[in-house]
């Protein structure tokens, strides 16, 4: 068994916590659905959802790009990041 344990919530402490917050949720349950585990309850609380859309990247001519390659653990925190973000370097 797996288990996560539930990191603090960024939000309070700087600016773009809200963010990291909700990307948090976001790579483990990309992580969970990639690996066939359970995903840990913390995932679905309200503050791992951002309630305004987030782009990546600032260029307004890429947000349809970031729209459509987003994976969908991203999509439905309002993330919106390239296809590969969450690979390797």
């Amino acid at each position: 068994m797996i288990y996560f344990v539930t990191p603090p919530l960024l939000a309070p402490h700087f600016s773009q916590g809200l963010i990291w917050d909700a990307y948090w949720g976001a790579v483990v349950e990309s992580l969970t659905r990639k690996y066939n585990f359970q995903n840990p309850s913390w995932v679905e609380n309200p503050e791992r959802f951002l309630k305004k859309p987030f782009f990546g990247i600032e260029a307004a001519s890429l947000r349809a790009t970031l729209l459509i390659e987003s994976p969908i653990e991203f999509r439905r925190r309002n993330l919106f990041v390239t296809a590969n973000a969450l690979e390797p370097v």
